[in-house]
């Protein structure tokens, strides 16, 4: 059962939507100097207690991996309903309907990245006309409200927010071009892929996989095991 502490710390996330690793053990420090004499857990119970306590509503607080940076993130997710459709209270209609084909866009890449100028190019394919100034201010506020992620080449990719909550759309709606990570089973849309079998590691989890086995670096797949020779992003 969740005690002030819990509360405390749902409501950041119900504020936020998504927090980074060290914003969640900050508010779970304050949460625990705050709310002094309370059960001692550590932050893995705490989150799952949580959890119990939502599950009723549909709501999950969910960790993930920023594929570029493999910084840690906790995102609060709704299981049941469609997280395109929920974003109506957040977006217009149609700024939706330009979000699903950006996600479309990104997930059918080799790369799991799409160029600025081809991003608003698809308001070409709105079936109600948008500007692409308009367009360009909705996907800066895509980016602040952490949904997708710029590189330094102005490139566009789905964040680790958008990962944990479309998990299942995109897991449904592309399963045949969305690959998951040969290491951590999760989504992996920017990473590296093997030359032999098509395997696809997510970079962090191949810099730790590839760290351990040294100059002999080989696919993880059991049923491949090749040399992990060029590098296909």
């Amino acid at each position: 059962m969740m005690n002030d502490g819990h509360r405390f710390t749902l409501q950041h996330f119900m504020s936020k939507g998504i927090l980074n690793a060290k914003e969640v053990k900050t508010i779970f420090s304050q949460s625990k100097d705050r709310f002094q004499g309370q059960d001692e857990e550590d932050l893995r119970t705490f989150i799952l207690t949580i959890n119990q306590s939502v599950a009723p509503f549909n709501l999950e607080i969910k960790k993930g991996i920023q594929e570029d940076d493999g910084q840690s993130h906790y995102c609060l997710v709704n299981t049941v309903e469609t997280p395109i459709s929920r974003l109506s209270s957040t977006y217009t209609l149609n700024e939706l309907e330009l979000f699903k084909k950006l996600v479309e866009q990104i997930v059918n890449t080799e790369d799991g990245k799409v160029g600025s100028l081809a991003a608003v190019n698809l308001t070409e394919r709105l079936e109600k006309k948008m500007g692409k100034e308009d367009a360009e201010i909705f996907f800066e506020k895509l980016e602040r409200d952490k949904w997708i992620k710029k590189d330094k080449n102005g490139k566009i990719s789905l964040s680790v927010r958008s990962l944990l909550e479309l998990e299942q759309y995109l897991k449904e709606v592309y399963a045949d071009y969305v690959k998951s990570c040969g290491i951590c089973d999760k989504i992996c849309l920017l990473g590296e892929t093997c030359s032999s079998c098509g395997v696809k590691l997510h970079l962090q989890c191949a810099k730790n996989l590839f760290s351990r086995q040294g100059d002999d670096r080989k696919c993880p797949s059991y049923d491949c095991r090749a040399p992990w020779g060029e590098v296909v992003l």
